[in-house]
């Protein structure tokens, strides 16, 4: 494997790492957003109880991605931002906003608005990044950006559009698995089992329905990339469609532990089924990531800084959420 090789396999880690661990975290906002009933209450400290120890620290995988594309292809890094600018500036306008609103509604008792207030602000900021991030990355896939394209451009896709939509009901699906979980651990949340069991398999048939409605505008507006994606991805898209039904088969079984596996194993199946078509190209029809890749010795002392940082993330990350596994959430 070469060192470029070896960089799109970090990024790609670093972008699977964030979708299963920062994407729940954005799926625990929409279902903020929409609960209801008598309940509703107890489903929002559930999910604020499940964020509290871990809902800042997942950004370093967001922060991995960035570093390693700026470090390691810097040609294609400037117009990769030119031409995602919107998308990625809101993205980062909901990212912001949602841990600001997540703090003031968690430990600012009611400073500057109402708790409901910043609680809307949180919900609607965790829809709002994963659907941006969702239209940034098929946007990529399209050829139609480019370094003088419109910032509106990335929205003029179908394809584009429903990924985005995708991304964000793929959130809401692992948060919901995890929910399942967090909820059975604690005697005074086992009554929100069956609820979020309810929603976790919603959104897996929700999840289902999307991504095949997206596969006609996937072969109109990204072509090239799904041309290789028959040829590449058939497999990966198996084993998400798998583990995606297996996810409905434990759910119902009550096997909440083996559901975090398959809802994760589903979501990799999309990502790899994605980056593998998308691969060599960085942007389609303009970079390819041998053409924008640094000097090889930026490339190796990148890899070998990788190495280190990953040697240090990655068991305080376990520890982090070793500790914090089992939230607790006062009785009421």
């Amino acid at each position: 494997m070469t060192a470029v090789n070896a960089m799109l396999v970090v990024i790609v880690l670093s972008l699977t790492a964030y979708a299963l661990l920062a994407g729940a975290d954005f799926g625990g906002g929409v279902w903020d957003l929409v609960a209801r009933g008598r309940h509703a209450d107890d489903q929002r400290a559930l999910i604020s109880a499940s964020l509290g120890p871990v809902w800042e620290a997942n950004h370093v995988w967001l922060i991995f991605v960035i570093v390693s594309v700026f470090s390691a292809f810097p040609t294609a890094f400037g117009p990769i931002a030119t031409s995602l600018e919107l998308p990625l500036a809101l993205a980062l306008v909901g990212i912001v906003l949602r841990g600001a609103a997540y703090v003031y509604r968690a430990y600012g008792g009611g400073a500057a608005l109402p708790d409901r207030w910043w609680g809307r602000i949180f919900a609607g900021a965790s829809v709002l990044t994963p659907f941006m991030l969702g239209v940034s990355g098929a946007a990529l896939a399209t050829g139609e950006l480019g370094p003088h394209s419109s910032p509106t451009q990335p929205f003029k896709s179908t394809f584009a559009l429903t990924a985005g939509v995708l991304a964000v009901v793929v959130t809401a699906f692992l948060a919901a698995v995890y929910l399942c979980y967090n909820a059975a651990q604690h005697q005074s949340t086992a009554h929100l089992v069956a609820i979020f069991r309810r929603k976790a398999m919603g959104a897996a048939v929700a999840a289902g329905v999307v991504a095949l409605a997206m596969l006609p505008a996937f072969y109109h507006d990204a072509p090239t990339v799904a041309a290789r994606f028959t040829d590449r991805s058939v497999p990966l898209a198996a084993l998400s469609a798998v583990c995606g039904v297996g996810s409905l088969v434990v759910l119902w079984r009550k096997h909440y532990v083996l559901a975090r596996a398959t809802a994760a194993l589903a979501v990799v199946g999309v990502l790899g089924g994605w980056t593998a078509a998308q691969y060599p190209d960085l942007m389609v029809g303009v970079y390819t990531a041998a053409q924008a890749a640094a000097a090889p010795q930026s490339v190796d002392a990148m890899l070998i800084a990788m190495v280190f940082g990953m040697a240090v993330i990655l068991p305080s990350f376990y520890l982090l959420l070793r500790v914090f596994s089992r939230p607790v959430v006062e009785d009421h």
